[in-house]
């Protein structure tokens, strides 16, 4: 195998992960949420959506159990009649120069 194909085996194989992660994500929250509430196709729609936004994370160990908790949040509150968009949140917190110290509120 040359080198030039060694960065397009491992985008296949992360790629692999994510898909599994997706779909991981969507059968745990359309265990919780009967489809009535909300489609299958929307839940993976929101899922991939708020996966996206952790796309240039450095560290992306827990970026699964962030994207969970959007989107079971993003229904809960639509379900309430409260604005769909929760990624617009505000980052709350100390603030440095390169930015790595930021929160996210709850």
């Amino acid at each position: 195998m040359s080198t030039m194909q060694l960065p397009k085996l491992i985008s296949v194989q992360v790629e692999s992960v994510y898909d599994e992660q997706i779909a991981e994500i969507v059968g745990r929250i359309q265990q919780r949420y009967p489809g009535e509430q909300i489609s299958r196709a929307e839940l993976e729609g929101r899922v991939r959506g708020f996966q996206r936004q952790f796309s240039t994370a450095r560290i992306r160990t827990f970026v699964a159990i962030f994207v969970e908790r959007l989107v079971r949040r993003s229904i809960e509150e639509t379900s309430v009649g409260a604005p769909r968009t929760v990624a617009a949140e505000p980052r709350v917190g100390p603030s440095s120069r390169s930015g790595a110290h930021r929160w996210v509120r709850r």
